[in-house]
């Protein structure tokens, strides 16, 4: 038997738009990583390649790498896919009667909510999304409870049957959504419904998803609040299906640990314990986790994430070691109600397609990708369009030779032929300016992300520390930094598969959002009855689960929205885990003006308006154990013995220079580079840029900094 058969592992996977990434963790803090084309629309088959390609690393048979895997924890775009192709179950919707157009009325903000800056600009041919549910399969009930949770009007037995009957007699009703109006406030109303919504489902032996409103949240905002009962019934078939499928896949290969899907609220949970909408945003929510806990390792207060993989382009804050959530997300432009992340996106990865405007002569950058089929014309898988991975193959910054570790090849000449072809002969110029004008303005746009991030925060770039990941982003996010002022960038041991280490490395999480209405700290023992009340919600179903935990197993992280009287937006403030006294409360009014005061300015709280409790949200958190790392000894700076050879890059504003390569393996603790000079992995390749140093930690990072003058 081999020595390492002896051992076990937890696997982490984040199924991205190009590829799936994917980590193990063995219990003598071993760790091995690979990557896999992801295989839309079939995701299960890029997953099962990723866990080849895996084990093949680990030096063992896949049946033994699963038969040894303790912990799958696996992050997937299914539902993010399910919803941008419109590929999801044919919905139908229960509702309040008099209130069946509200998803379509939206908001006012809704025809523009979600829309890139590019379309903002021509107002005129904005117009609203196509929603998933069509009318005709929306039914109204007469009922009404108000935003008290006081039932006024109850629904008649007769006209909730008929209504059930009425919509379950179109047959191509796959899933269906239930959503009244306030049942936030009291879902007595809308329990009725779903009772005899599964009675007759029951009675005609017929099989329909089920997408409760209240049972997904607990806010106020009737819009957001059915988008997110009907979305989540939209693709609550697709994902059920493909989880289960993937699972008895993993099982049939030898699999009997136990699965976790990941959530965009940072946490894990089993693939039967959350709603499937829970897992839109699951692999930036993944990164997220990941970030955080490198924070607290490296004691790094304000933190700036940037994921920069094949088709997309991730932006995340931590502030004091937290993120913040969305107050209302926005998924294929529309609010919904849950617990995500604050991870805000563009189209700019190394598949993002460059063209050039022929009524204007601009380059326009994104957001359109490639993606993994058929992926940048230097794939040579019949990609026809520039891209900047074309871009950067021509600058020299990529050795098409070296990518994935020599396992795909690209194409030079593919490349240099498409940035010629499609940017260079239209303006003019050389091939070389061509991919060095790609180059400045995917940076450029990435840079405007991450400025307006910050400044949305209240911050400012220059006290941030950047965190470099996802297959392209150490080498573009040094050239971004030095655009903010940024004078550090951190690049992760596993920058190019971080997501993936972020869900291998996931606690259990059950989220909670409820709408209050609350005096602050007027009111707090109404406020400590809600926080009680919350926390047994949530052990309950930690408990109810597939691997349920008992509470003392649980901890709490809460968070309270506090604003000012009769104001409409708030601030999200952390709050203590034990019950509330009255000093508690002064420290957290002291904490809400302090923030209040950053982010609009010195002088503008005023706390004689009174404060009122608006919001709250709680994570209940059982910890899982994942094996631990080893850090290394440093050896000293001379890193000679991970040189590889130099390399012509000419990247623009810059002369044409040699950089000097280094291979990323043979780097040891301590080895410190000057740059201008290139790392390079079998996942990816590092930029340091002329004027930064970088040195590799104990933990295997390599930090990046900003030259002093007279170094």
């Amino acid at each position: 038997m081999a020595a390492n058969e002896q051992h076990e592992y937890v696997i982490g996977v984040d199924t991205g738009g190009t590829f799936t990434d994917i980590v193990a963790l063995r219990s003598d803090g071993q760790l091995f990583s690979a990557k896999a084309a992801t295989t839309p629309p079939y995701f299960s088959e890029g997953v099962m390649n990723a866990v080849a390609a895996l084990a093949e690393r680990a030096g063992v048979a896949v049946a033994d790498l699963l038969g040894a895997t303790r912990t799958f924890m696996h992050g997937s775009t299914v539902a993010t896919n399910a919803l941008i192709t419109r590929t999801g179950a044919s919905v139908g919707l229960i509702t309040t009667a008099g209130f069946e157009d509200t998803i379509y009325i939206m908001r006012a903000i809704g025809r523009v909510d979600g829309l890139p800056e590019s379309e903002l600009r021509h107002v005129t041919k904005v117009t609203k999304p196509q929603h998933v549910v069509e009318p005709e399969d929306i039914v109204g009930v007469h009922e009404r409870v108000d935003v008290q949770g006081q039932a006024v009007l109850a629904p008649h037995d007769g006209e909730v049957t008929t209504a059930v009957q009425r919509l379950l007699a179109q047959g191509s009703v796959e899933a269906v959504a239930v959503s009244l109006l306030n049942a936030w406030a009291n879902a007595e109303h809308e329990e009725l419904v779903v009772a005899e919504l599964r009675r007759q489902l029951a009675e005609a032996g017929r099989e329909v998803y089920v997408s409760v409103g209240h049972r997904l949240s607990k806010v106020a905002g009737e819009y957001a609040r059915t988008n997110t009962a009907v979305l989540n019934a939209f693709i609550g078939p697709v994902v059920d299906r493909y989880l289960s499928g993937l699972v008895d896949g993993l099982k049939q290969e030898g699999f009997s640990g136990r699965f976790y899907v990941m959530q965009g609220n940072g946490g894990a949970a089993g693939k039967d314990d959350a709603p499937p909408i829970a897992n839109l945003q699951s692999g930036p929510a993944a990164g997220m986790l990941a970030a955080r806990r490198l924070a607290e390792a490296l004691d790094h207060d304000q933190v700036i994430t940037a994921d920069m993989g094949g088709t997309s382009f991730d932006v995340g804050l931590l502030h004091s070691g937290e993120w913040a959530y969305a107050e209302e997300p926005i998924f294929e432009r529309f609010r919904i109600h849950q617990p995500l992340i604050d991870v805000k996106s563009i189209g700019a990865g190394g598949g993002t397609i460059a063209t050039v405007q022929a009524d204007t002569g601009r380059i326009v950058v994104g957001p359109r990708s490639a993606g993994a089929s058929p992926g940048p014309a230097c794939y040579e898988r019949g990609g026809t369009e520039a891209t900047v991975t074309d871009a950067d193959v021509v600058l020299g910054l990529i050795d098409p030779d070296y990518f994935l570790g020599g396992q795909r090849r690209l194409s030079a000449d593919a490349a240099v032929k498409v940035i010629g072809t499609r940017i260079a002969e239209p303006l003019g110029v050389s091939h070389l300016e061509a991919a060095g004008a790609v180059f400045e303005i995917i940076n450029n746009k990435m840079a405007d992300l991450i400025r307006n991030e910050i400044a949305r925060a209240g911050g400012l770039p220059e006290t941030h520390v950047l965190y470099a990941f996802g297959g392209a982003g150490p080498l573009h996010s040094p050239y971004v930094a030095s655009a903010l002022g940024i004078n550090r960038v951190v690049v992760p041991g596993t920058s190019a598969v971080f997501s993936a280490m972020g869900a291998a490395e996931a606690d259990v999480v059950q989220s909670h959002l409820a709408t209050l209405d609350l005096a602050f700290p007027g009111e707090l023992d109404a406020v400590n009855t809600a926080i009680a009340e919350a926390k047994q919600l949530l052990v309950d179903r930690l408990g109810a689960g597939e691997h349920g935990v008992e509470a003392a197993q649980v901890q709490y992280r809460v968070f309270g929205s506090l604003r000012y009287l009769r104001q409409t937006t708030d601030l999200e403030i952390a709050f203590p885990e034990k019950e509330l006294g009255e000093g508690d409360a002064l420290a957290i009014v002291r904490d809400f003006e302090r923030l209040y005061e950053q982010r609009y300015g010195l002088g503008s709280s005023y706390g004689d308006a009174g404060i009122e409790l608006s919001r709250l949200r709680i994570d209940a958190v059982s910890t899982l154990d994942f094996p631990s790392r080893e850090l290394e000894e440093p050896v000293g700076a001379d890193a000679s013995a991970a040189a590889k050879g130099r390399r012509l890059v000419s990247l623009p504003r810059e002369e044409p220079a040699e950089f000097p390569v280094y291979e990323w393996r043979d780097l040891a603790a301590g080895n410190a580079i000057a740059g201008p000079a290139l790392v390079e992995s079998e996942l990816t390749t590092i930029a340091v840029p002329l004027g930064w140093d970088a040195e590799m930690d104990r933990q295997r990072n390599l930090i990046l900094t900003v030259r002093t003058q007279g170094e």
